[in-house]
C-alpha cells in the first residue's frame, strides 16, 4: 500500500514539475504580485468587488480601477449605456473562457449546429442572449423580439411554480391522504387504486365545485394584473415583488442571477416530473408513489 501512495505522490510532483516548466519564468514579479493577478482574473465572482458604488453595474473607472486599461467595456456593453450589469459581466466571463462567438454561450453554440436555434435569432448572441436560463432552445423560433420573449419566460415561469407545487402535493397526497381523511373521517377522495385525482385519472367528481370555482376567481385576477403588464428591456419576469422572507430582494446582483436561474431550472424540472407523474399512473394504473417506491417511500 506505502509503495503505491509513493508512486502516485512522485507522479504527482512530476505532473506538476512538467506543468511549471512550461510557464513563463516570472523573475521580477513577487509571490504577492502573481497572487494579485490571479485575483483580477475575469471570473463572475469578483464582480461585486468591481462594483465599489454597488449601483449594480460597472462603469468604466470602477474597470480600469481593477484590471487597468482594457477593452472589456467595448466586449461586454450590448445596449451602448457604458455600464456593464451582471448578465453583460456574465456574458464577457464566458467570451474570455470560449470566445466571442454567440457570446461565448456553449448551449447556444451547439443549439444552432443540431438545428434548434435560428443562427440569427435574439438567443444567438442578441439583446436576449443575456438573458437568464438561455440554454438556446428556441426551433420554432418564437423569440421575435424581446417583448415576445419575455412574455414566453413570464408563462414559462408561472408554469414552474406551479409544477413544483404540483410535484411535491402530488405524491403526499397520495401518500398521507388515506390516514389524514379516516383521521377526520372524511371520505377518501383519491381516485381508483389510491391514485391522485386528475383528468386521465379521474376522480375530480368527489372535489367540492366550491373549491374550483375559488381557483379560478383567484387565478383570473393574478391573470388581470398580468395582462396589463408592459415588458421592457427592464422588465424582470415572473416578479409579482412577493418576497416576504426578503430572500431576493436587496441581494447583491451575482446573488439575484444564482436565484433565478435556480429557480427557473428548478421549475422546468417539475414540469417534466410532473408530466411523468400523469403519464406513469395512467399507463401503469398503480400511485406514482408505489411505482418508484425508492423515490419517496424511503424517507417519508
Amino acid at each position: 500500500m506505502f509503495r503505491y501512495v509513493l508512486m502516485g505522490t512522485l507522479v504527482c510532483y512530476a505532473s506538476c514539475f512538467t506543468q511549471i516548466s512550461s510557464l513563463p519564468v516570472l523573475k521580477s514579479r513577487s509571490v504577492k504580485d502573481v497572487c494579485k493577478m490571479q485575483k483580477k482574473a475575469i471570473d463572475t465572482r469578483v464582480f461585486n468587488d468591481i462594483d465599489k458604488d454597488k449601483s449594480g453595474s460597472i462603469d468604466i473607472t470602477e474597470l480600469n480601477s481593477y484590471y487597468g486599461k482594457n477593452n472589456y467595456m467595448e466586449v461586454a456593453d450590448m445596449n451602448n449605456d457604458n455600464m456593464i450589469d451582471y448578465p453583460e459581466f456574465e456574458r464577457l466571463v464566458n467570451i474570455n473562457k470560449f470566445g466571442k462567438q454567440n457570446g461565448g454561450n456553449l448551449f447556444v453554440r451547439n443549439a444552432i449546429n443540431w438545428g434548434l436555434l435560428d443562427k440569427n435569432s435574439i438567443l444567438a448572441d442578441g439583446e436576449a442572449s443575456v438573458l437568464v436560463g438561455n440554454k438556446g432552445f428556441d426551433p420554432f423560433n418564437c423569440s421575435v423580439d424581446i417583448s415576445t420573449l419575455k412574455k414566453y419566460r413570464e408563462a414559462e415561469i408561472k408554469h414552474g411554480r406551479l409544477a413544483m407545487l404540483a410535484s411535491v402535493g402530488w405524491p403526499l397526497s397520495e401518500i398521507y391522504h388515506p390516514y389524514l381523511s379516516k383521521l377526520a373521517n372524511k371520505m377518501d377522495m383519491l381516485s381508483f387504486n389510491g391514485k391522485a385525482p386528475s383528468i386521465l385519472n379521474g376522480g375530480l367528481d368527489k372535489i367540492n365545485p366550491v373549491f374550483f370555482m375559488a381557483i379560478i376567481v383567484f387565478t383570473a385576477t393574478i391573470e388581470s394584473i398580468g395582462l396589463n403588464k408592459e415588458y421592457t428591456k427592464d422588465t424582470i419576469p415572473g416578479d409579482l415583488g412577493f418576497d416576504p422572507l426578503k430572500l431576493y430582494v436587496n441581494k447583491d446582483p451575482r446573488t439575484k442571477r444564482d436565484l433565478e436561474l435556480k429557480e427557473l431550472n428548478n421549475g422546468r424540472l417539475a414540469m417534466v416530473a410532473i408530466t411523468y407523474y400523469a403519464l406513469s399512473e395512467f399507463l401503469n394504473n398503480m400511485p406514482v408513489i408505489k411505482n418508484t417506491p425508492f423515490l419517496f417511500k424511503s424517507f417519508l
